[in-house]
């Protein structure tokens, strides 16, 4: 047969069909040719057709107004990958440009410079900028000119992950005298800070920052001992939180000679100790995301240690910055080791299982020519998971490399194909967590679905690592929906 009268989309394929003489093997005229004529025509496929691809509109080119928005218009092949756009029609024509409408200009409005550089490197520092009050011309005004309720705010936090690193003082001693000038001490040593912002016994000499020293004393002053007033101060109360950053308070009177309590006016402000203070309780753990977000400043998404039943787990947190952070395991191996497949190869004969069931090579003979449609394949560098119930969740795709013509994926642990009804699955899926602290609970289990159907599951090293083989005709395995893909607690 010809090539297909297409390069891409349907197309149609010909012969050329003769009456043939069988003692002479020469043509001779249709009429000698008694049996049903074949066809010498027949439909073929050469995948989609290149074509334009349009991104996401961009922003509003003005703040106020009327303004415009753009997008880029790409042209991609079947497997979405940009080409020349020669190949793509010339006669479609694809929007880059639209208008877009803000609120109403007024004669002044706000205008923004640009963030400026943390204030620190880490830790918890602020980015600064510029918001000045403008005309329609760009002219500064004064800023009672424009609307106070829509400026726009000119600082923010960054850099929220703590220092390797840091200072860490002590209380302030009390001051040395009770009626004027004193001194107060307090400890500064260099102590370690983990990822999760607790800080670690011991001190590490050389490793801060000499000229970031806090000072170790200070004056004092609770006013003059001539004065017929003073300020008194009680014993500092317990500090507000069991574990982790809390604060404290203590009672801060104003007292005559005598020693009895009068009003706080009657003392000088200048000199009134302070009441409140900081403080540090130990090392705490949070059991989730979002309780480890309230006990800490942190809001930088990554690896945390959590307390999961009776024991520390690293689980990395998402979305930091959201009302509800989202919990994931890092897989510490390689993504050939967690990976979910959809087997494209089919058999001419479905019934067989050639070659004692070992895969086909690429060019398989016992083959079609065409691939299952819905094959496709998908590699995984972390996994969601639900800490309550110790459940993952595997259709979450956020941390996976997905490949394939179909946009639905294919979830964590799944594997399937089209190639054989005859107990000969090809689909393969592997979980491994080795180094995570988990592994698959026994009581895991997966669901067969399709025609023919059929798997094989090996559980090795204790869980850490499954193996599976799925497929039919079609058919895959998949988690148990009811139970679910539960995991336990592994030894470290």
């Amino acid at each position: 047969m010809d090539e297909c009268s297409v390069s891409c989309n349907h197309g149609i394929r010909s012969r050329a069909v003769k009456c043939m003489d069988r003692a002479t093997r020469k043509e001779v005229d249709i009429r000698h040719c008694q049996d049903e004529r074949p066809r010498n025509t027949r439909r073929c496929y050469r995948g989609r057709c290149p074509r334009w691809r349009a991104g996401r509109w961009g922003k509003c080119s003005v703040s106020c107004g009327i303004g415009e928005r753009k997008r880029e218009v790409r042209c991609v092949d079947k497997r979405n990958r940009a080409i020349s756009p020669v190949y793509c029609p010339s006669k479609t024509t694809i929007n880059t440009t639209m208008t877009c409408k803000r609120r109403e200009c007024t004669l002044y409005n706000w205008q923004k410079g640009l963030w400026s550089q943390c204030s620190h490197t880490c830790g918890f520092g602020k980015k600064h900028r510029s918001v000045t009050c403008v005309d329609q011309s760009g002219s500064r005004v004064s800023s009672h000119l424009c609307d106070t309720d829509r400026k726009p705010r000119i600082q923010r936090r960054c850099s929220e992950f703590p220092c390797p690193f840091i200072w860490n003082t002590g209380p302030w001693s009390e001051c040395s005298t009770t009626c004027g000038e004193g001194r107060q001490e307090r400890t500064v040593t260099c102590q370690a800070v983990t990822p999760e912002g607790w800080i670690l016994d011991g001190e590490v000499p050389d490793s801060c920052r000499q000229g970031e020293r806090p000072s170790e004393t200070r004056y004092c002053n609770y006013g003059h001992c001539s004065a017929q007033n003073h300020w008194t101060v009680k014993p500092w109360r317990e500090c507000s939180a069991k574990c982790g950053y809390g604060r404290q308070r203590r009672l801060v009177i104003c007292t005559n000679k005598e020693g009895k309590r009068i009003r706080r006016n009657n003392c000088y402000s200048l000199f009134k100790p302070v009441s409140r203070r900081p403080c540090y309780s130990g090392n705490c753990y949070a059991r989730s995301c979002l309780e480890f977000k309230r006990l800490t400043k942190v809001r930088k998404d990554g690896d945390y240690k959590l307390r999961v039943g009776d024991k520390l787990r690293k689980i990395y947190c998402r979305r930091m910055r959201s009302r509800e952070p989202k919990e994931y395991i890092s897989l510490t191996q390689s993504p050939r080791e967690n990976y979910a497949e959809v087997f494209g190869k089919r058999l001419r004969q479905p019934n067989t299982c050639p070659n004692d069931g070992k895969r086909p090579s690429a060019d398989c003979e016992e083959c079609r020519r065409r691939d299952y449609s819905e094959a496709k394949n998908a590699t995984f560098a972390k996994i969601r998971i639900d800490l309550p119930t110790l459940t993952i969740i595997p259709s979450d795709k956020t941390f996976s490399s997905q490949s394939g013509r179909w946009r639905r994926t294919i979830p964590y642990g799944s594997a399937g194909d089209c190639y054989s009804a005859n107990n000969c699955p090809q689909g393969r899926f592997s979980i491994n967590l080795v180094d995570t602290g988990f592994a698959i609970s026994n009581n895991s289990s997966w669901t067969l679905h399709g025609n023919r159907a059929s798997q094989r599951i090996w559980r090795l090293k204790d869980g850490k690592i499954i193996r599976g083989m799925c497929g039919g005709y079609c058919g895959v395995c998949f988690p148990d929906p009811k139970s679910g893909l539960k995991v336990v607690l592994a030894d470290d």
